[in-house]
């Protein structure tokens, strides 16, 4: 008798059965299993908010610049690419490390031109390397064909300028990569265009 009473009190499959309808520290385990999850997706939700503000500054620092630089104003002392270029980064400083910016600024002689190659001559196909003036059009005069015919730098009088800044963001939140589908940076990428107002270059006020 004493041993059926024992083997029914250490019976496995009613001890399972117990343990399954048991609720007591229940919710504490949940939020062990949940809590990381949450945080993470939290930080994660941070971090964009971040990187979109950051965007939004490094749009912002690329506008002014590229306003500035059309009007051909140049302070006394300094280049006109190194007083615009200056400009970003002073706008950007804060938020963003301004040695880590990557500016660059195209020219074009007009719209209908900005980001198309070098036109061929013969044969015509792309690319067409070769010979300037016999097998393409040198349009920005640096002895090679280009896929984008634009003339590094500010540009002249009336011309077209297409600014591009770029911000290589390290990713912190592991959430983040995958959602971005990178390797651990985010580049950031403003851009702006604009037409350059007639001026005498090399003016300062």
């Amino acid at each position: 008798m004493e041993m059926d009473l024992k083997m029914q009190r250490y019976n496995p499959t009613r001890m399972l059965s117990r343990l399954m309808r048991a609720t007591r520290g229940a919710t504490a385990v949940e939020y062990a299993l949940l809590a990381p999850v949450l945080m993470l997706l939290l930080v994660g939700i941070i971090e964009y908010n971040a990187m979109m503000y950051a965007a939004t500054v490094l749009e912002g620092a690329t506008a002014i610049a590229s306003r500035q630089g059309k009007t051909g104003y140049v302070q006394s002392g300094m280049s006109q690419q190194d007083y615009i270029y200056g400009i970003i980064q002073n706008r950007v400083t804060g938020i963003l490390t301004p040695g880590q910016l990557s500016i660059a600024s195209k020219s074009y002689a007009n719209l209908a031109v900005v980001g198309k190659p070098e036109p061929c001559i013969s044969p015509p196909l792309t690319p067409c390397n070769g010979t300037p003036g016999v097998n393409f059009v040198d349009v920005n005069h640096n002895g090679m064909w280009d896929a984008d015919q634009g003339t590094t730098g500010l540009g002249a009088s009336g011309d077209i300028v297409v600014y591009t800044v770029t911000y290589p963001w390290k990713i912190m939140t592991p959430i983040m990569l995958d959602f971005l589908g990178t390797n651990g940076t985010f580049t950031l990428t403003s851009s702006s265009i604009v037409r350059n107002e007639p001026y005498t270059i090399g003016v300062t006020r």
